[in-house]
């Protein structure tokens, strides 16, 4: 893996582990608690993993292209990522999640949860050894909102929306 996406995935992963370890300190009624209407932790955390599933579904799609067809992000790239990084770091918005993702199952099992996370986790890390400087550069991941953004704008997407979620993981599963 490369190191400016090696230290990006690590992050990432850093980010992930303090989630289990906090969740995994919490009462199975306190990660399924939540406010009339809206997700329990254990419900974010599925729609964490669904989220970066899809991206990794997608990615082992896209990589299996010709890399002379994949265009590069260009400058056109730069300002989508920028814009989604600003809106989701507005965390006053909320935003409805893409059809992409799917339903939110009513009652998600948080062990079956943090596997299966687990599981993507590797799976994207698999994908990501595979892309080198150039590769990096291209668009290979359309995001449903932002449209086509590079390897590197990708790994900055899935870290800013970790990091919305996890204040609200934080504030569904008090007491």
């Amino acid at each position: 893996m490369i190191p400016k996406i090696e230290k990006k995935f690590t992050r990432l992963n850093e980010k992930l582990n303090t989630v289990f370890n906090y969740l995994d300190g919490l009462t199975d009624e306190q990660r399924k608690q939540s406010p009339k209407g809206a997700w329990s932790a254990v419900q974010i955390l599925r729609h964490l993993q669904m989220s970066e599933s899809g991206t990794a579904s997608y990615l082992r799609k896209k990589v299996q292209t010709n890399p002379a067809d994949v265009p590069s992000a260009g400058i056109a790239g730069k300002l989508r990522s920028f814009l989604l990084s600003r809106a989701l770091k507005n965390y006053g918005k909320k935003f409805k999640a893409p059809r992409v993702i799917g339903e939110m199952e009513e009652n998600p099992n948080y062990v079956d949860v943090k596997n299966e996370y687990k599981k993507t986790r590797d799976e994207l890390r698999g994908l990501l050894s595979g892309f080198d400087q150039k590769g990096a550069g291209k668009a290979y991941f359309k995001h449903p909102v932002a449209g086509k953004i590079n390897i590197h704008q990708t790994l900055t997407f899935l870290e800013n929306h970790f990091d919305r979620h996890i204040e609200q993981i934080k504030e569904r599963s008090k007491v």
